[in-house]
């Protein structure tokens, strides 16, 4: 008897619906995670076994590098009333106000500039050049300019915010200045988590002079700024 042949048949497997929650899954992600913000210089934090966490918005972050510069960050709710832009837009008048009050050459920002400044993430250059810094975001290329700037790669511009060791908090230098308009903020969230200590937090590298770190820290104990963090790594367990 011979065999019975059966007919082969093409395999055939519809992807349409994997597909489908492939997009779905990617949408999520990409709607939910929290992209790191670039920042002027790359610095590795000391390890501690503090497992506390940073909030991720209603914060300064003061930024030190290995080198003793310093740029600012701020964050503020995600919320319409106290957005990012706007909330960003103030503090540059607030400091240009402070800055005002101890200086013969005032300070005023346009429109345009101010736009520019609530774009930004991290900021550090002298308040003096903040403004020739700004209008680098209407040239071409402007985005790359501003950075090469904050990074230190163009010898004609300096970057990072001075700072220095001063007790006279009447004549307050320009990082006493930054940190007292953050501190005056209208956004009532920021403003609370400042004076609690939870809203001003120090990301200083490791290899970072203790000097240059407790100038940072008396700087902002005289202007009664006492309560902050120390940003670090989890230390492995051994």
């Amino acid at each position: 008897m011979g065999r019975v042949k059966i007919a082969r048949k093409s395999t055939f497997i519809d992807m349409t619906a994997m597909s489908d929650v492939t997009v779905l899954l990617l949408t999520f992600f990409m709607l939910t995670s929290t992209f790191l913000a670039k920042e002027p210089t790359q610095v590795i934090t000391p390890a501690s076994v503090s497992e506390e966490k940073v909030q991720e918005t209603n914060f300064v972050q003061v930024l030190v590098s290995p080198e003793g510069k310093v740029w600012l960050t701020m964050n503020n709710d995600t919320s319409s009333a106290w957005s990012n832009e706007k909330m960003r837009m103030a503090l540059l008048d607030k400091a240009a106000e402070i800055y005002n009050e101890s200086h013969k050459n005032k300070l005023s920002f346009t429109p345009q500039q101010k736009y520019a400044f609530s774009k930004l993430g991290s900021f550090g250059v002298p308040l003096a050049q903040m403004g020739e810094f700004l209008n680098l975001a209407n040239e071409p290329e402007g985005t790359t300019k501003m950075d090469k700037w904050l990074q230190g790669e163009d010898p004609n511009h300096v970057t990072g915010i001075p700072i220095s060791w001063n007790k006279d908090e009447g004549n307050p230098n320009e990082f006493q200045i930054w940190m007292k308009a953050m501190r005056q903020t209208e956004n009532e969230n920021l403003a609370a988590a400042i004076k609690d200590g939870t809203g001003v937090a120090i990301k200083a590298d490791q290899n970072t002079a203790f000097d240059v770190v407790h100038m940072v820290m008396d700087n902002l104990q005289t202007i009664r700024m006492n309560k902050f963090t120390l940003l670090t790594s989890l230390k492995a367990g051994e």
